[in-house]
């Protein structure tokens, strides 16, 4: 197994030696999605858990006129089917945001380290209740922030997200969405996320070029958000921050 899925429940609590040994010995096939924009439904394993390991992914729902709401971004190291695992039934439509790739863990395998293994369990519950947590944050930032906030917000949330299993180098982060599925993301215009990324690249906070960030002081754009991480419910040890310019 993909060392991925410790650092992301060690992220929110910590593991001992044998549970990590545990985890990197379940099985996991690599499965890869080749095309940007592809329906994750067919290329899920029947009767396993999926976590993502290269690329990113969303959850949507489209309107019967075409409009389209992002719900939620999948990151490496986040459980794609996690809820299914626990207590089946569906999932709103998921699609690749970029070429990725995703390891698929039976069932069963996770079941029996689960049973042995309640600290586990209560990590596997944690990655589930930090994503609600997730989304009531983006509904505040849908409901009442501006539109720089909401811009500022979400890449202060990526950044830490990613940082935390190891997948940001320095500053810089991957964030392969177009600026029309940043709208989708955050209930703007596409226009209007051009203008706030201007804005926040004239400012001097941030560079945004190729599907990479770089954030120039993050606190700087933390304060512009009104962010504060604790809905992230990350360990004090997994929120660096780049150095302020």
């Amino acid at each position: 197994m993909t060392d991925l899925l410790v650092a992301r429940l060690e992220s929110h609590l910590p593991l001992d030696q044998a549970e990590r040994a545990g985890l990197l010995a379940l099985p996991a096939q690599l499965r890869h999605v080749s095309g940007r924009g592809s329906p994750l439904a067919g290329k899920l394993a029947e009767q396993h858990v999926h976590v993502l390991e290269d690329g990113f992914a969303c959850r949507y729902r489209d309107l019967s006129d075409g409009r389209r709401q992002i719900l939620s971004l999948l990151i490496p190291g986040d459980i794609i089917d996690l809820r299914q695992f626990v207590i089946g039934g569906s999932q709103p439509p998921l699609i690749a945001l970029s070429p990725l790739s995703m390891r698929a863990i039976p069932n069963g395998n996770l079941f029996k380290l689960l049973e042995g293994s309640p600290r586990i369990t209560r990590a596997l519950w944690s990655t589930t209740l930090v994503e609600e947590s997730i989304s009531r944050e983006w509904l505040v930032s849908v409901g009442k922030r501006s539109a720089i906030e909401r811009v500022a917000h979400l890449l202060c949330e990526i950044y830490l997200r990613l940082a935390a299993v190891g997948r940001n180098d320095g500053a810089r982060f991957p964030l392969p969405l177009t600026q029309s599925e940043l709208a989708d993301v955050l209930g703007l215009s596409t226009v209007h996320v051009n203008r706030t990324l201007q804005e926040l690249r004239k400012s001097r906070l941030i560079a945004f070029q190729s599907g990479t960030v770089e954030i120039f002081n993050f606190d700087a754009l933390a304060d512009l958000a009104l962010f504060a991480p604790g809905y992230l419910h990350l360990r004090d040890t997994h929120k660096p921050r780049p150095a302020a310019a």
